[in-house]
């Protein structure tokens, strides 16, 4: 009983969620990831959905979807949630979580997804990831060039893209469908490690990437 948007949000949102179905609710992010061109007011649907109870929010702007690991088969490498437990918390919040606090942890923790080996294993000396890195590392292109997590996760820490994390992602995923990144198989695709040390989201456009040729950077 959905309106359409909101059954295409719901859906991505299975995608946010932990091995635990539990989520940083963070409506902006969800616009710029999932419908940057959809005319649409994001707090609406996303109000349609918990009001269904489809989603339930707790917490300091945290979420969860009731019967999640009934419903998705998981990966049995996949890291625990790092997110709170719904039982364990004191009260239930609406509001958004703010940008650079510890309640805005827009991480997946899905570091077992990515496969085997140095890639797809979390590095316990290097400490809890920052916020977003994790949700980065998921976005960029599979490829030759993707390598280095450990380096990458220095340089994102060193550039404090922590407080830019949504615009990151939507960058990325604007420049996924470039021409300069779709051409001749993706061979113009940068390696992540650049593109952080360039700190080539600053500025951008995300109305007029594109068109600007921002992702020109090799």
């Amino acid at each position: 009983m959905l309106s359409p948007l909101a059954r295409l949000l719901y859906i991505a949102l299975w995608c946010e969620a932990d091995k635990e179905g539990r989520l940083v609710w963070k409506p902006m992010t969800f616009k710029l990831r999932y419908m940057p061109g959809d005319a649409c007011d994001i707090q609406a649907l996303c109000t349609e959905i918990t009001e269904r109870g489809l989603v339930k929010l707790y917490g300091d702007g945290y979420a969860y979807i009731p019967s999640f690991s009934a419903h998705q088969h998981i990966n049995p490498r996949e890291t625990a949630s790092q997110l709170p437990e719904p039982s364990v918390s004191s009260r239930v919040g609406t509001r958004q979580a703010r940008v650079g606090t510890g309640a805005n942890l827009d991480v997946h923790v899905q570091g077992g997804r990515e496969g085997k080996g140095k890639e797809g294993t979390h590095d316990a000396s290097r400490g809890v990831e920052l916020p977003g890195f994790e949700s980065f590392w998921k976005t960029w292109p599979t490829g030759d060039r993707k390598q280095a997590k450990g380096k990458c996760l220095d340089a994102w820490k060193k550039a404090k893209a922590e407080a830019d994390a949504a615009l990151v992602m939507a960058h990325v995923e604007r420049l996924k469908t470039s021409t300069t990144w779709t051409k001749q198989d993706g061979q113009f695709i940068p390696a992540p490690l650049v593109y952080l040390n360039q700190r080539a989201w600053e500025g951008a456009d995300l109305d007029g990437i594109a068109a600007s040729g921002r992702e020109t950077f090799v």
